[in-house]
């Protein structure tokens, strides 16, 4: 797992953001003021500014020094289902050959640290890869220890050529999952990604949306006049393609990834987009992009 230790710990002070209570939600979100209200003692916090301090473990901050919030089972209701990505094209550059950061390394890193953001609030999580069908998802016990898990199991999953995202969201769908948040994490190849945003908002979850982009999808510098290229998600090789033909394709994508933009926006859907570098910095992406778009507070 690539997620250093110090970042680790500065996930651990953020929350997965919702906008509307869900069944069962409301003690949760109001931890300021109900923190420790539960039976059960489930783990602990690293304390915000904000916190009631009777929920303070003062025994503990006696040994260590350190303030943490005590966390019970009632305040850890919300459900975050992750929709992973693991189709070919996220392994791939525009040319068909490996990128130095794939897609798919982004992918599952972002995930994992969402995922430990959950887990560090004891929030309920599901990991849903998919192509062009939802696989099985992963469901972590409630601790933080568990995202190596989550990390382990996107790494190991490999599912069928090609992405499909709107079968894949409406079997997501029909397995009819607790309500919750739904961060769909993909690099939307095509429009039927609005499709899926769209039913998954009419099934009233909070929707979060991380686009990612290779650098080869959006710049093309290639020499000479005809190409033969890999189809990402396939493996098929286009022979004797154009550099017109290519360009077209670039002008596409741009197009497209403004269109996401647009799109999300009027949705009122939390969108980042990121171009995978080398290498990306999950840090920058996580704690800096993810809290102003919204995903994370």
């Amino acid at each position: 797992m690539d997620l250093s230790p110090e970042l680790l710990a500065k996930l651990e002070l953020l929350r997965v953001a919702t906008r509307r209570v869900h069944p069962g939600r409301f003690a949760a979100r109001t931890r300021s003021r109900r923190l420790g209200a539960g039976i059960d003692f489930a783990d602990h916090r690293a304390y915000t500014p904000g916190d009631d301090l009777k929920y303070v473990d003062w025994t503990l901050y006696g040994r260590l020094d350190q303030l943490m919030i005590r966390l019970s089972e009632e305040e850890t209701e919300l459900n975050v289902h992750l929709l992973v990505d693991l189709s070919r094209s996220m392994e791939l550059d525009v040319g068909g050959a490996p990128s130095a950061d794939p897609k798919a390394d982004v992918a599952r890193s972002v995930a994992t640290a969402l995922a430990y953001v959950a887990l560090s609030n004891l929030d309920q999580v599901r990991v849903w890869p998919f192509s062009t069908t939802l696989g099985r998802p992963l469901v972590p016990a409630r601790k933080r220890a568990e995202v190596v898990r989550v990390w382990r199991y996107l790494a190991e999953t490999t599912l069928e050529p090609g992405t499909d995202i709107p079968a894949a969201v409406r079997r997501f769908v029909q397995l009819s999952p607790s309500r919750g948040v739904a961060v769909l994490i993909s690099d939307l190849p095509d429009e039927g990604f609005k499709a899926a945003v769209d039913l998954l908002l009419h099934q009233r979850y909070d929707v979060g949306v991380v686009a990612l982009r290779a650098p080869g999808e959006l710049s093309l510098p290639l020499k000479g006049d005809r190409f033969d290229l890999v189809d990402g998600e396939t493996g098929e090789i286009l022979r004797g393609v154009t550099r017109a033909e290519v360009e077209a394709v670039r002008a596409r994508s741009l197009v497209s990834w403004e269109a996401i933009e647009t799109f999300c926006r009027r949705r009122g859907v939390p969108l980042v987009r990121t171009v995978t570098g080398d290498p990306t910095d999950l840090e920058h992406l996580v704690l800096t992009l993810f809290r102003t778009r919204g995903l994370l507070r």
